[in-house]
């Protein structure tokens, strides 16, 4: 949905414009990232209720794809880094626009 209709209502259309944003924005981080969608999606509906990515903890780390840790070219940390960047920029642009259930 790009825009609003003039015989429509307006707070629906808003709610469905930003939910389809929202869920098309968080695909592409997904799919960008090789996350693992379902869990990935459980996470942010958490962000988007508690208004913070949680950054410690293992739920982080459930949603990334498998990497080994141990090796120097791993990438898990630079992983990690990016894709916590990415969900808190995601949920700090949509945190209060629409229905909080993603």
């Amino acid at each position: 949905m790009e825009s609003l209709s003039t015989d429509g209502e307006v707070d629906e259309e808003w709610l469905a414009f930003i939910t389809a944003r929202r869920d098309a924005e968080l695909d592409a981080i997904v799919a960008r990232e090789g996350l693992r969608p379902e869990p990935t999606r459980t996470f942010v509906r958490g962000a988007f209720r508690s208004g913070s990515v949680q950054v410690t903890g293992t739920a982080i780390t459930r949603i990334l794809p498998p990497v080994t840790r141990f090796a120097a070219d791993g990438g898990h940390a630079d992983k990690k880094r990016r894709v916590i960047a990415a969900l808190q920029e995601h949920v700090e642009r949509f945190l209060g626009l629409g229905s909080p259930d993603t």
